[in-house]
């Protein structure tokens, strides 16, 4: 079977993707996950699991690096001495 419009729209039809959790399921789960959090001592935990802790919240605290293209950076600059 060849590609063409024809063929890529039927391929485009079928889904791969599981069904999204429906909001109630999302809303409920996230409940849960805020009462354990909150549960949580963190003055009785050792420091190795307040390390773990620590990385495993880091990513939801944190943004995350927007990666620098090389090719912008400016390759000619000029110094000026002022007296």
């Amino acid at each position: 079977m060849p590609f063409n419009s024809e063929s890529a729209s039927l391929g485009g039809q079928k889904s791969r993707r599981g069904k999204s959790l429906a909001t109630e399921i999302r809303n409920q789960i996230t409940e849960v996950a805020e009462e354990l959090i909150k549960a949580i001592e963190i003055a009785s935990l050792s420091n190795k699991d307040k390390v773990l802790y620590l990385k495993a919240i880091m990513p939801f605290i944190l943004s995350k690096n927007e990666r620098v293209d090389a090719n912008h950076m400016p390759t000619e600059f000029q110094i000026e001495i002022i007296k």
